[in-house]
C-alpha cells in the first residue's frame, strides 16, 4: 500500500443518508477491538469489495466509499494489510485484500471525531461502487 491507496469501506444502508455516508460506517464498533475492516484498494476494486461483502459474506451495504492512505495517515491512525485465511471454526472466510485501520486505545469521543474526519474524506470522494 502507498499514500495513493485507496482504503474500500462497506456502508450499511442504515449509515447512509441522501447518498452519502454517515461517520456511524467509519466508526468501529467494540467487537472490532479498535480496528476498522476495509480493503486494499491495489488489490481490489470497489465492484469486487462490494461483491464480496455482499455475495460471500452475506452481509449489508448500501455501496463502497474509500479513503486514501494518505488522507488516513493525516488524522494519525495507523492502517495495516491483514489479509484473511479460511478458518470455519471462528467463521472467517478468506480474504487476501483485507485490511486494517487501526483507531488503537482512544476513548469514544476521539473515535467519533476520527470517524466523522474519514467520513468526509469518503463522501468528498463520493461513493466508488454503485456508481451515483
Amino acid at each position: 500500500m502507498t499514500d495513493e491507496t485507496i482504503l474500500l469501506r462497506q456502508a450499511h444502508p442504515e449509515f447512509v443518508k441522501d447518498g452519502a455516508t454517515t461517520s456511524q460506517a467509519f466508526f468501529p464498533f467494540p467487537k472490532d477491538k479498535n480496528k476498522l475492516s476495509v480493503d486494499d484498494g491495489d488489490l481490489a476494486t470497489a465492484e469486487a469489495a462490494f461483491e464480496h461483502f455482499t455475495n460471500v459474506l452475506k452481509l449489508e451495504s448500501d455501496g463502497t466509499w474509500g479513503v486514501s492512505c494518505k488522507k488516513v495517515t493525516s488524522t494519525g491512525l495507523p492502517y495495516n494489510s491483514d489479509p484473511l485465511i479460511d478458518d470455519p471454526d471462528k467463521g472467517i472466510v478468506a480474504n487476501p485484500t483485507h485490511a486494517l485501520i487501526n483507531f488503537g486505545d482512544r476513548d469514544d469521543k476521539e473515535c467519533r471525531k476520527l470517524a466523522k474526519k474519514l467520513k468526509a474524506f469518503a463522501n468528498a470522494r463520493k461513493r466508488l461502487h454503485p456508481a451515483a
